[in-house]
């Protein structure tokens, strides 16, 4: 297959293209359009024909998300709506979703396994009267994502995958690749890379209370190499089942 990215820049950088294409020694075909603008995106669909589509892009930091809802709920949900709204126009019905393990909310019991689903989790307060499932704005994005996800799906012609993780960590590991965010990291491993180069003083660690040996709070990370192959194998699915599948 032939690879379209479609990236605004609003968290990366254009340098990463050229050293995807020189990692995997294909051009890279990339266009700087914001999901937002849908005169745009059509234009890429109406340059190519797409066999599937992979969609990472979102808004994604929780704390901005608390201090900025509206912002991340017309992002989050109007990117994704505009993806499907071009791809149900020309006719590609295979779509792989990022969505994320905060749409499980504050679970009963830990580790998640892969029986649970997002109705089993108990109480995580409420909102207006009604049982929210996230704990916060970002989180309830990708739950609404995978609401209307859940809906196109009963059109029997969409493949539909959405995959549920937390925390991407890492680089390749060529080190030509890795986080680099635009800004202040509003994740944990590279600001910690930051204050080790010196540009930032000190990291902050937040809670003492936490059911942990020193009562700070634990996280799980998964590797982004690890990430892009599932992503990888989730098309693969797609392309030997046509069903429409959950993974978490």
């Amino acid at each position: 297959y032939e690879l379209v990215v479609v990236d605004n820049l609003l968290n990366s950088k254009a340098m990463a293209k050229d050293r995807i294409a020189r990692l995997t020694m294909k051009k890279i075909i990339w266009y700087n359009v914001d999901l937002l603008d849908y005169r745009s995106l059509e234009l890429v669909f109406q340059r190519h024909k797409f066999a599937a589509v992979i969609h990472f892009a979102a808004l994604k930091a929780v704390g901005e998300s608390v201090e900025q809802p509206v912002k991340y709920y017309d992002h989050n949900l109007r990117s994704s709506l505009n993806v499907l709204k071009a791809m149900q126009v020309h006719g590609c019905r295979r779509f792989v979703f990022s969505s994320s393990a905060t749409v499980y909310g504050i679970p009963k019991s830990v580790p998640l396994v892969e029986t649970v689903t997002v109705g089993d989790l108990g109480d995580v307060g409420t909102r207006a009267g009604a049982k929210s499932i996230a704990t916060n704005p970002y989180g309830q994005t990708k739950v609404f994502n995978e609401r209307i996800l859940e809906d196109l799906a009963e059109d029997s012609s969409w493949d539909i995958i959405s995959l549920r993780y937390f925390n991407p960590v890492g680089a390749h590991p060529s080190g030509c690749l890795g986080e680099d965010p635009n800004g202040i990291p509003n994740n944990l491993m590279p600001f910690l890379l930051k204050v080790a180069k010196g540009e930032y003083a000190n990291v902050k660690v937040f809670g003492n209370d936490y059911p942990t040996k020193d009562g700070t709070g634990v996280r799980d990370y998964i590797h982004v190499v690890d990430l892009a192959q599932a992503e990888d194998i989730g098309y693969i699915i797609l392309e030997v089942e046509s069903d429409t599948l959950l993974w978490r």
